[in-house]
């Protein structure tokens, strides 16, 4: 279980204010631009990103957060994660505080996702699905028996075995979300992040990936999906948390509410229902 307890995260802004005041089309001298700068001060203001926020996602359950671009979605998912530390208020996962977590052991619980992946130097597929075992690897020791049957076991079941051999950089996007999902699997967690999980993806990867969290969650994953896109990902969750300017607007269990979307994005939804499945679009 996820609990975030009053997170409010904030980034100082800071600016020059100078003291001395220059008449227009007046060249200044030397010595007049060296007072003005001992007469500068620095200003610094807060640029609040996250306010106040409470949630709560249970074991097994699928929730996605969504909002518009800037809303602050990325950066809870980074508090999270613990790539953000300085944050105000509390996070918990099974009732310890995220910030008395060793990373080896955060590792051991939840996997993140984020929105892009960049590798600057060459390496395998292989070696990046292998790296999934790193919180169950001694220091001095090469990968176990049982590393290795994880790693066979989820090539198998993502049908990566073209892939393993080739760099990873050579992959399209779509291949690429694919295999950094399998390292999530192989790294054997309870807890999966996903930062907009299917930017630069076609039809056919999204629906593959849709199908993929889908499958995480009926086995008992916990799967918190951060995105923009309610429409898309609407049908495959089962909670919701709707964010705009840092603030909840709503959070708790999947609805369709004409009137927390329109709060949320200024724009109106519609849903319907063909062949038992649920279809949102925007009603423009």
């Amino acid at each position: 279980m996820i609990q975030i307890c009053g997170v409010g995260y904030s980034i100082n802004k800071r600016r020059t204010a100078s003291a001395h005041y220059e008449r227009p089309g007046k060249r200044i001298s030397n010595r007049a631009n060296r007072k003005a700068r001992k007469g500068s001060r620095s200003i610094s203001s807060k640029n609040t990103i996250l306010k106040n926020i409470e949630l709560k996602i249970e074991k097994g359950d699928s929730c996605l957060i969504f909002g518009p671009n800037g809303a602050g979605k990325t950066t809870l998912l980074r508090i999270l994660s613990g790539q953000i530390a300085d944050y105000e208020g509390e996070v918990f996962i099974e009732g310890k505080n995220i910030k008395n977590f060793a990373r080896k052991e955060m590792a051991k619980i939840l996997s993140y996702q984020p929105q892009f992946e960049e590798f600057s130097l060459p390496i395998s597929t292989k070696e990046i699905l292998l790296a999934g075992r790193y919180p169950y690897k001694s220091f001095f020791k090469d990968y176990t028996a049982e590393d290795y049957r994880v790693y066979d076991r989820v090539v198998k079941q993502f049908n990566l075995q073209e892939f393993v051999q080739r760099d990873i950089n050579t992959l399209s996007g779509g291949e690429r979300k694919k295999v950094m999902l399998a390292s999530a699997i192989i790294q054997d967690v309870s807890i999966i992040l996903f930062d907009e999980p299917f930017t630069f993806l076609d039809p056919e990867a999204v629906s593959t990936l849709k199908k993929m969290m889908i499958k995480l969650r009926e086995e008992g994953k916990t799967i918190v999906v951060v995105s923009h896109n309610f429409e898309t990902l609407y049908p495959v969750v089962n909670k919701i948390a709707a964010i705009k300017k840092g603030e909840l607007v709503y959070a708790g269990e999947k609805i369709f509410d004409k009137k927390i979307l329109r709060e949320t994005y200024n724009t109106a939804f519609e849903k319907v229902t063909y062949k038992d499945k649920e279809i949102i679009f925007l009603n423009e």
